[in-house]
């Protein structure tokens, strides 16, 4: 990946090169918050990637949890598959530019089916939090040359939601803070299991092909991989994970897993 590493953003209406992993290890950059997921890693999801510590009471600010209202994951998952970083990456061909109503992440083995939010990637790089602790956020990398991707118009679809709700209830405000957010059992999908996505009729369904910790605090290029797009369609979905520092009040790791496109099931029957 070709990494532009001049000052300032690029012309108006036109995509950037510029890595938002660099920028942020620049220091230009304010660490984004993928809720529970604390990511400090994408540019958020990213830093990476977004910080997605715990719920966050506003999508639009950074929020980490207290030493009283987060920090519930401390588990290290041991792999289930790794990672492929050396799969073909190319650039981004389609995003999504908004998110209907009827928008859905389903994960059938946890009974997951939870509302997707949109969040675009600005030109900064920072990746804003989902809503709260019950959706999952996708990202539009349009502002960027090489990252992102959307189901049914190829490269990596990237999403992310929280694993721990910080000071926020869960499950629609019935269960009270700190409790499980919609990604608590992330760590738990094995390769071969389904995810899916439902949007204006159509469902894209998912095979899962890894399901790993990385440190939040990478800058080997891991990151970079992770959230490019990629020549296969993939779905990539991250939260927070790891061990919970009550001081800084960051987990250590990002529990990512990936996923290819199996088939897209239109309202009007199997297209793929």
């Amino acid at each position: 990946m070709v990494q532009d590493s001049s000052p300032g953003n690029p012309p108006p209406n036109q995509p950037s090169n510029r890595n938002p992993l660099q920028l942020l290890r620049d220091g230009q950059l304010s660490l984004p918050m993928l809720g529970g997921i604390a990511v400090t890693v994408i540019v958020g999801v990213i830093l990476l990637v977004v910080a997605l510590s715990g719920g966050g009471d506003d999508a639009a600010v950074v929020v980490r949890p207290t030493s009283e209202s987060g920090g519930l994951l401390t588990v290290q998952p041991t792999p289930e598959a790794t990672i492929d970083l050396t799969r073909p990456t190319t650039q981004a061909t389609g995003h999504w530019t908004e998110i209907g109503a009827d928008f859905r992440f389903v994960i059938p083995k946890f009974s997951i089916d939870a509302p997707l939010t949109y969040r675009p990637v600005p030109p900064t790089g920072e990746m804003p939090n989902p809503n709260g602790p019950d959706d999952i956020a996708y990202y539009d990398f349009s502002d960027f040359t090489n990252y992102g991707g959307a189901p049914g118009l190829g490269g990596n679809a990237v999403f992310a939601g929280h694993v721990d709700s910080g000071s926020r209830p869960c499950n629609n405000g019935t269960v009270a803070p700190p409790c499980q957010a919609v990604l608590w059992n992330l760590n738990l999908l094995e390769v071969g299991d389904s995810i899916e996505i439902h949007a204006n009729g159509d469902v894209f369904m998912y095979e899962v092909t890894s399901n790993q910790p990385v440190s939040a605090t990478l800058t080997d290029g891991t990151w970079d991989q992770i959230v490019s797009s990629t020549e296969q369609e993939t779905l990539t979905i991250i939260t927070c994970g790891g061990d919970f520092n009550r001081e800084t009040r960051e987990y250590s790791n990002r529990q990512v897993v990936t996923a290819t496109l199996l088939v897209e099931t239109a309202s009007s029957g199997v297209t793929q």
